[in-house]
C-alpha cells in the first residue's frame, strides 16, 4: 500500500484493538449531548399569558430587542451562567447562537443605554425561584412540573 490515498488505511489497521475501541468510544462520547433536547423547556411566570413563541420572538426577547409583553408588562429575562450546560444548550438549540454571541449582544445594549441585560443566576434552583417570584419573567428549565410556571411552546421555523 504505497499509494498515498490508502496510507491512512494501513496505519489504522496497525492500531491495536483496544485503541480502536477507545477511539470509537471517544467519538461516541463527544456526539452525545449531556442534556436531552426534550428536557429543555422555555417557561414563563404564571402571570404571562403566552402559549407559543417563535424562535424569532425568543431571539428578540433574549437579545433585549423586545422588552415588553403584548399586555405592556415588562419582560424580565433570567438565565444561567455562560458555562452552564443548560444555558449552552438553550443558546445552541433554541436561539441557534453561541453563548458568547449572546453575551456580546447584551454588552452592546447595556453600554449603549438601549436596555438592560438578562439577570444571570448562579444555580438551577435560583433560576426556578426567580422565575416563580417575578411577574413577567421568562427563562428555561429542565422540568415542566413547576407549579407557578407556564410552559411555552417554541415554534421552530
Amino acid at each position: 500500500m504505497n499509494k498515498p490515498a490508502l496510507r491512512w488505511l494501513s496505519e489504522f489497521h496497525a492500531f491495536t484493538t483496544s485503541r480502536k475501541v477507545l477511539l470509537t468510544l471517544a467519538v461516541l462520547f463527544l456526539c452525545v449531548p449531556k442534556v436531552k433536547a426534550s428536557e429543555l423547556n422555555v417557561m414563563v411566570n404564571e402571570s404571562v399569558m403566552v402559549a407559543e413563541l417563535s424562535r424569532s420572538e425568543l431571539r428578540q426577547i433574549f437579545t433585549g430587542q423586545r422588552q415588553y409583553w403584548d399586555n405592556g408588562t415588562k419582560i424580565t429575562v433570567f438565565v444561567l451562567q455562560d458555562s452552564d450546560e443548560l444555558h449552552r444548550q438553550f443558546c445552541r438549540d433554541i436561539l441557534q447562537m453561541f453563548p458568547y454571541q449572546l453575551s456580546r449582544l447584551w454588552d452592546q445594549i447595556t453600554y449603549s443605554g438601549q436596555g438592560i441585560t438578562p439577570i444571570r443566576v448562579t444555580s438551577y434552583q435560583a433560576l426556578v425561584d426567580a422565575l416563580e417570584s417575578t411577574v413577567g419573567s421568562i427563562g428555561y428549565v429542565e422540568r415542566t412540573d413547576i407549579v407557578k410556571l407556564r410552559r411555552v411552546e417554541v415554534d421552530i421555523e
